[in-house]
């Protein structure tokens, strides 16, 4: 009991120093704050989001949140990978994928293309798989169906097991945002296959954002000085169609020594409905 009093006053202080230092909306700021409440107490995964900016072209009345982030920088700009950097989104999102799985991950996207195809090229689904199996990352591939609302519920019930998930999509059915400060929807013109990791979600005036880092930034940035790629938001319905149209498979990557690791329910969860990778057509992105 006492245990339980003591959280109550954290979170409670919590609330009221957030209210007298952030700019953020009120109303944002308590739906986040309740929400992270529940997620530290059920530690299902490693909560350390941001609170939502009205700014940002999200919505304004939050009611769930996700974000399996951590505490370190594991985010990576294709942009900057070397020679072939226009074709790294694979490399670059394995990468982000293993950095997150583990802080002290050293290697570099360069390092994984130089893994696979060193010469250049479009890197394919198996590709992600067999640099994540030369790791020994724990993973599965999901199949998200052939739905928008059977790939969200997919998705969603992953994010919140503490997991992330490396999709190939068609980024052709992203919108494109030409305001250049809004963090919704695609900043950038490229259309066609594409690797990017989804990392958490956000309901707000009751839509589905996925939060995803997009490798394909390319030194762009906000006014604040982050990433464009980083912490993107795409409605649910945009990015269900670019996987149904494109690979409707998620490639989900469990993390490292965390309390539920070891958990039977965990890995039979990981184990539950996983696809075999190599009985299905692979995909490619650049």
């Amino acid at each position: 009991m006492k245990k339980i009093k003591f959280n109550s006053l954290v979170v409670m202080s919590l609330v009221f120093f957030t209210l007298l230092t952030s700019g953020v909306t009120t109303q944002a700021k308590s739906s986040v704050l309740v929400n992270q409440s529940y997620d530290v107490t059920s530690k299902n995964y490693n909560y350390t989001g941001q609170a939502l900016n009205q700014s940002w072209g999200l919505g304004k009345y939050q009611t769930e949140y996700v974000s399996n982030n951590k505490p370190y920088d594991w985010y990576i700009d294709q942009g900057n990978t070397g020679a072939y950097s226009d074709s790294n989104c694979g490399p670059s999102s394995t990468t982000m994928a293993l950095k997150w799985v583990n802080g002290n991950f050293n290697r570099t996207a360069e390092d994984a293309r130089n893994t696979y195809r060193s010469s250049g090229g479009w890197w394919y689904t198996d590709d992600v798989t067999n640099y994540l199996n030369l790791y020994n990352s724990r993973y599965s591939v999901k199949d998200l169906g052939k739905t928008i609302p059977q790939g969200e519920v997919v998705l969603k019930d992953q994010l919140k097991q503490g997991n992330i998930a490396i999709l190939c999509i068609d980024t052709s059915y992203l919108p494109y945002n030409s305001l250049s400060e809004r963090r919704v929807g695609k900043f950038y013109s490229y259309s066609g296959g594409h690797f990017i990791v989804v990392k958490g979600y956000r309901v707000v005036d009751g839509k589905t954002y996925f939060e995803v880092y997009d490798p394909n930034n390319w030194n762009e940035h906000y006014r604040d000085g982050q990433e464009k790629g980083k912490d993107r938001y795409y409605l649910s319905k945009d990015l269900m169609n670019a996987e149904i149209n494109w690979w409707n498979y998620a490639i989900v990557v469990q993390p490292q020594n965390s309390r539920l690791s070891s958990s039977l329910n965990m890995v039979r969860s990981l184990k539950r409905d996983q696809v075999d990778i190599t009985k299905i057509k692979s995909a490619y992105g650049r």
